[in-house]
């Protein structure tokens, strides 16, 4: 489930490239008073994933820009979109904007048999700590300090890395009765396009910055069944990687085509 937001700009800005602990803390305010504002910190899978402000690009007063938030939880979407109808005001850091609407919108990889392409619009955070390293040979003496996937780790432990922090989530949202992404035998994704990699000075608190190391990717898949279509449609719905609480990590499904179609109608459907 995703909320699309409707920004307007109300006075000439820089677009800020370090918005997300910014981002982060707007839609944690929209939740003070509700029954999730007591989850902020607690370890555990918030379940709450949200693209950057885009297009990107410098802002004029007036400008039109869109934000989507996504999560499992239908609720938390509630009570986020309940705090902006009332308060209308959404500063990102230097950059301020005013909500002018609010859109629910449903997003779905497709029965079983459907093919399609996710990409990633915001960088994803992958951290190996040392098992990963113990496992793929990974060479370094960084004791628990993560490590941040580069390409010349290969994809292996890439793919390992997000579906185990998949499975994290499955076991938070998803019902009991359903097996985990790491409960079976399958790749999450049947192909892993590395798109490029850089790293991107990012506050994670106020006063704490990290230099993180993200990646962007383009992800094949086709819906085996019914299980492989609840893990992708999680993947939406909390993003990949860590740091998805900062904006990391969110994906969109840029193509898809459904069981007897061809590609061309595939692609003209999903427009």
């Amino acid at each position: 489930m995703r909320l699309m937001v409707d920004l307007s700009a109300r006075a000439d800005a820089t677009y800020q490239n370090n918005y997300h602990n910014k981002l982060r803390g707007r839609l944690w305010r929209s939740l003070q008073g509700t029954r999730f504002e007591e989850e902020h910190g607690d370890g555990r899978p918030m379940g709450l994933s949200f693209s950057n402000v885009f297009p990107w690009g410098e802002l004029s007063e007036g400008d039109e820009r869109t934000l989507l938030v996504a999560s499992p939880r239908e609720e938390l979407l509630a009570a986020i979109a309940e705090n902006l109808q009332a308060d209308r005001e959404f500063n990102v850091g230097e950059m301020p904007f005013e909500v002018d609407g609010l859109t629910p919108v449903d997003v779905d990889v497709g029965e079983p048999g459907t093919r399609g392409v996710v990409e990633t619009s915001t960088g994803v955070v992958v951290r190996l700590y040392e098992r990963h390293r113990d496992e793929y040979g990974i060479d370094g003496d960084h004791g628990d300090t993560p490590t941040y996937w580069r390409p010349e780790y290969t994809i292996e432990p890439f793919r390992d890395a997000i579906t185990e922090n998949l499975q994290r989530k499955h076991e938070r949202f998803a019902p009991e009765y359903v097996p985990g992404p790491d409960d079976v035998e399958s790749d999450l994704f049947d192909g892993y396009e590395f798109l490029k990699t850089y790293a991107l000075p990012t506050t994670v608190t106020e006063g704490v910055e990290l230099e993180l190391v993200v990646s962007k990717w383009r992800f094949d898949y086709r819906v085996r069944d019914d299980t492989h279509r609840r893990h992708l449609n999680l993947a939406l719905d909390t993003g990949i990687g860590g740091r998805n609480g900062l904006g990391f990590g969110f994906v969109n499904v840029v193509d898809r085509t459904r069981p007897g179609e061809t590609e061309l109608e595939g692609e003209d459907a999903f427009a």
